[in-house]
């Protein structure tokens, strides 16, 4: 009996076998590359030095930058945590854009539901497009165009092990491994299809981390308030945060209440740090029932056909 195509059932699966191994090779290896390239070394656009917020950023993508908000906001005394963690306006309106994106979403709201609300706000994506036009973030394009070439490449190999499936089945060819090595290509065409669609944070450049590199040398700690770090001038909780996270925070209690928990596989997990008792309210220092606070609160088949 003529095999179909010239090739034997399990040689067929050999190679449809390998055929999927150095798909996944090629994509992380053109993954890489275009990564590297990405870097962007040489295509930093002269100009003011950045903010905090675009210092936090880079530091750690767009919730990195709406916590660094929010410590400047509790630090002035423009916003304010209960003892349920929860986040509300205290004074005045701040006039920066993000910060004021902030501050009109905290409306006794968590730090994660304000970095939700941060990420889709117009003042994070002026935020985002300025360090894009220095040069400052990786090129988001060419990281796209790649994982188009990879899903492109998976498509392929799965429309060639159909196409062998359908030849196999109307031929009566046992074909239940060629099944099965379908299916995982299927779903790696979904997984690369998934990525694809995905954007995710921006990753910094070779000179945005040579930028964070000359802040973070400069800054060790909680960061002093007027410390020239990297040619930028830093100073505050703001700056701690940005550099750092909330484990940064200069004061530890309202860095316990404001960052957000992390959740184990044994069931919910804690930020760390002291915190506040249920029905209290407290100052940076203690907790106090039914006192309230300022800023400074915290809260056996066949083969293939």
């Amino acid at each position: 009996m003529t095999d179909p195509w010239g090739i034997s059932g399990p040689d067929f699966v050999v190679l449809y076998i390998a055929l999927l191994g150095a798909v996944l090779l090629v994509r992380v290896v053109v993954s890489g590359i275009v990564s590297s390239r990405a870097m962007r070394a040489d295509a930093v656009t002269p100009g003011p030095p950045p903010t905090v917020y675009q210092l936090a950023f880079l530091a750690g993508g767009p919730d990195r930058a709406v916590d660094a908000a929010i410590a400047a906001l509790v630090e002035r005394g423009q916003l304010r945590v209960n003892s349920y963690k929860q986040v509300s306006q205290a004074g005045t309106r701040p006039a920066e854009p993000l910060e004021q994106a902030v501050f009109d979403a905290a409306q006794l709201k968590t730090t994660a539901t304000l970095r939700a609300y941060g990420r889709q706000s117009a003042a994070m994506r002026a935020l985002e497009e300025g360090l894009d036009r220095r040069g400052l973030l990786a090129s988001a394009a060419a990281k796209r165009q790649a994982r188009t070439f990879g899903l492109l490449l998976q498509l392929a190999v799965l429309a060639f092990g159909v196409a062998r499936l359908v030849t196999g089945i109307s031929l009566g060819r046992p074909v239940g491994i060629l099944v099965f090595l379908v299916v995982i290509a299927a779903v790696l065409a979904i997984v690369a299809a998934v990525r694809r669609a995905k954007t995710g944070a921006r990753q910094p450049s070779a000179a945005g981390h040579r930028l964070l590199g000359q802040a973070r040398a400069a800054a060790s700690g909680p960061v002093p308030a007027g410390m020239l770090a990297g040619g930028i001038l830093l100073g505050g909780a703001a700056a701690a945060v940005a550099l750092g996270g909330w484990a940064m925070y200069p004061d530890e209690e309202l860095s316990a209440a404001l960052a957000p928990p992390v959740t184990s596989f044994g069931g919910g997990g804690s930020s760390g740090g002291s915190s506040c008792s249920s029905g209290s309210s407290c100052s940076s220092s203690s907790c106090s029932s039914g006192s309230s606070c300022g800023g400074g609160g915290c809260g056996g088949g066949g083969c293939g056909g």
